[in-house]
């Protein structure tokens, strides 16, 4: 089969998510005397036969002679996640897009790494994240897999509603609803592909799943692979291992000029006052209204692709802004806030797929706020160095017209020390 379903007769409640347990193209080199592009293919056509140890052995080969090449550990992740190892696919994926991978299907296979976990937080901030590239279906589920049935089920309804009136999208919303306790709609939308002599075993199937609070065996059942034991993947593949040329050099200048001033970081995390009226969702820019009205594009990944060498990627056509987006100002008096998110790292992944997707977005500070409302703490990623209200409206404008959510906001980027913080006022752009 192409695609994993959740209704193939002969498995339990099959998940309908294109989990991408293959790589797509790799890109090879030769380094010390290794051939890791002919690690990669072996792995990649042992992927596709399903024996696994041997995609894991060659896969693990490929990484070691090419430590820093993304789309080798996506392979390394892929077959740790086809056998079942649910921890070592997880670090394998989080280290590829460390390296820079953003494509969705990898982002998808890392959420249900986390989910089988129990990292819920942190697979519905990838999720998220992603939520413009990820087919609705794929989406939708994975967020009541990830703790949030009902907005799942909302999330497969509007699809259905926009025409997607797929078996695919029906019975992942015939399961979310059964995730969700709903169970009248949950038997509804399963009958219109299963049949009635199967209904009632289905439905028994899901109420088990419901109740289970293992998730390791909920995922693995789902997805069709074994259930293992994990420990993580092998230590001496471990990203750490091998720092960027970059990150040496840094290291060597700041050892030469112990005196020299150091350089400010990335994303300036601060606290905020518990002050704020109702408590954001982790899914959208703070506005619940906007994330309905989100399109998701549809993407279709088989679940086994032959390895490639790559040819030159075509230029990609750049979707239409809606406005010329304006430079950064020296002095900025808005921002423009992409999300808010439940752990720090899922708001440092969505940073990256935001400028991956909004170029314009490089050229502007960001600023990752830490804030705490109701007793939860949330990490919101803003875009800060605008001018005024236009320029960010129209930042804002280019970023809905890649798929994304955002709101406008007044205020500038975090203080230096010893200066007073502006004071932020939300101004939605609707």
């Amino acid at each position: 089969m192409d695609m994993i379903t959740a209704f193939a007769p002969n498995r339990a409640a099959r998940l309908a998510i294109s989990t991408a347990l293959a790589a797509g193209v790799l890109t090879g080199c030769t380094t010390g005397g290794a051939h890791p592009d002919k690690y990669a293919s072996s792995a990649q056509t042992a992927l596709a036969k399903g024996t696994t140890t041997a995609a894991i052995d060659n896969a693990e080969k490929a990484v070691l002679a090419d430590p820093r090449n993304a789309a080798y550990r996506v392979l390394l992740g892929n077959a740790y996640l086809k056998a079942g190892r649910f921890e070592s696919a997880r670090q394998a994926y989080d280290e590829s897009m460390e390296l820079g991978e953003d494509s969705s299907r990898t982002a998808l296979s890392l959420a249900l790494a986390d989910i089988a976990l129990g990292r819920h937080a942190e697979a519905v901030d990838t999720l998220n994240s992603y939520r413009d590239s990820l087919a609705a279906a794929d989406y939708g589920l994975a967020l009541a897999l990830a703790g949030q049935p009902q907005q799942g089920a909302q999330i497969l309804s509007q699809a259905l509603r926009n025409g997607e009136n797929t078996p695919k999208v029906r019975q992942n919303l015939a399961l979310a609803y059964a995730l969700a306790g709903q169970w009248r709609e949950a038997r509804t939308m399963a009958a219109q592909d299963v049949p009635a002599d199967q209904l009632g075993e289905r439905m028994e199937q899901w109420a088990m799943m419901g109740y289970s609070e293992r998730t390791r065996d909920r995922v693995a059942n789902l997805l069709g692979v074994p259930l293992r034991g994990d420990n993580g993947q092998p230590q001496a593949l471990a990203l750490a291992n091998f720092p960027a040329t970059e990150q040496l050099a840094a290291e060597a200048a700041t050892r030469a000029e112990p005196a020299a001033a150091p350089a400010l970081a990335e994303a300036a995390v601060k606290e905020l006052p518990a002050t704020e009226p109702a408590a954001p969702s982790p899914s959208l820019a703070d506005s619940s209204s906007q994330s309905q009205q989100t399109q998701l594009a549809l993407i279709d990944v088989p679940a086994s692709q032959p390895y490639v060498r790559p040819a030159a990627a075509p230029a990609r056509k750049a979707a239409p802004a809606a406005k010329p987006v304006a430079a950064p100002a020296k002095a900025g008096t808005h921002l423009v806030q992409l999300g808010s998110f439940s752990t720090p790292e899922g708001a440092r992944r969505a940073w990256r797929h935001y400028t991956a997707r909004n170029p314009d977005l490089k050229g502007f500070t960001n600023v990752t706020t830490q804030v705490t409302v109701n007793g939860k703490q949330f990490w919101r990623v803003q875009a800060a160095g605008f001018g005024g209200y236009a320029s960010a409206s129209s930042m804002c404008g280019s970023v809905k017209a890649r798929g994304g959510v955002c709101l406008v906001m007044r205020g500038a980027a975090p203080a230096q020390p010893g200066q007073q913080r502006p004071t932020e006022s939300r101004m939605a752009k609707r």
